[in-house]
């Protein structure tokens, strides 16, 4: 029973690893900026656009969102849509992120 549970606990991990194969890969560059989650993505670049360093600063500090030091090789999901410039990648450690398009070759 114990290696039955076991196989059951890596199958999403197994699963996972065979879906990120089929996404295209992009360079992000060093420099960029990611958010775990849509909703902190928006706060960032609404911080941003206001200017607002102490919105931004939060959203740092809370582990919402991180400065990316080297260029990173990550799996391209999703662009833009309806005129937005956002899109959903894939970090190297699994996590997914929501970045600016610009910021991937």
């Amino acid at each position: 029973m114990n290696t039955i549970a076991r196989l059951l606990c890596l199958l999403p991990l197994i699963a996972s690893t065979t879906m990120a194969d089929t996404y295209p890969k992009r360079t992000l560059v060093a420099g960029s900026m990611v958010c775990y989650k849509a909703g902190d993505w928006t706060k960032m670049v609404e911080a941003s656009l206001d200017q607002d360093e102490d919105e931004a600063g939060r959203l740092i500090e809370s582990g919402k969102c991180r400065t990316i030091s080297t260029a990173t090789k990550v799996n391209f999901i999703e662009g833009p849509k309806d005129g937005d410039r956002s899109a959903l990648i894939q970090l190297p450690s699994g996590k997914t992120a929501m970045t600016a398009i610009g910021w991937l070759r």
